[in-house]
């Protein structure tokens, strides 16, 4: 298994010689500051007893490398354009990553190709993306679909604003470092975490009042 110092090489090998505005260069460009992001992501997530991960836009695939590192085995998605990138496949067969088309649309099931222990996203914006003028994420419908396939998810929005456009009954699943440190990008966010044990409690509890 390949330490960090012989994957950033490699890395860097990928993209040597393309141009610098190519779609994913400047994630391994700019390599301290997003390796820094995906390592504090993992430190504040709760992986224990997590044996299997699907890495929701995974991009050049650094977060599911760490993931690797810890002995998760992991796969990933993203849209069909990423995919089919030459840097972004490059650096995913690299690390021999599987990785999935998949869209996830506001209101409409999601097709995950199988069960996982953990649904991890960072620089998401699938709650902001494709939505109409006034239009809101559905995030009760979110939950309800997700946790059909998956025991725990940890979102790192790419919303670094109020809060204030996620619904009151959601506030206890968000977290913001603002109050702690690091809060300098790329580190503050509103971050989303929740268990489906939580969801269900909750839901079950919602039901019955």
């Amino acid at each position: 298994m390949m330490n960090e110092i012989e994957y950033k090489n490699k890395l860097f090998q990928i993209i040597k010689g393309h141009d610098k505005s190519t779609r994913g260069i400047k994630y391994i460009r700019k390599w301290d500051y997003y390796w820094t992001e995906k390592e504090f992501v993992l430190d504040k997530c709760d992986l224990t007893n997590v044996k299997t991960a699907i890495d929701i836009g995974t991009g050049v695939g650094m977060l599911p490398f760490l993931l690797q590192q810890k002995g998760i085995s992991v796969e990933g998605t993203d849209i069909e354009e990423e995919i089919t990138g030459p840097i972004f496949k490059k650096c995913c067969d690299l690390i021999n990553l599987k990785v999935h088309h998949m869209y996830i649309n506001n209101g409409k099931p999601m097709d995950f190709p199988g069960k996982y222990d953990l649904f991890i996203a960072t620089r998401t914006e699938f709650d902001r993306e494709a939505l109409q003028p006034g239009e809101q994420f559905d995030w009760q419908f979110f939950f309800d679909d997700v946790f059909k396939y998956v025991n725990q998810v940890f979102i790192k929005t790419n919303n670094a604003g109020s809060g204030k456009g996620y619904p009151v009954w959601m506030r206890k699943y968000l977290w913001n470092p603002s109050k702690e440190a690091p809060t300098k990008k790329p580190f503050r966010a509103w971050y989303v975490i929740i268990n489906k044990q939580e969801w269900l409690n909750d839901s079950l509890s919602t039901l019955n009042n």
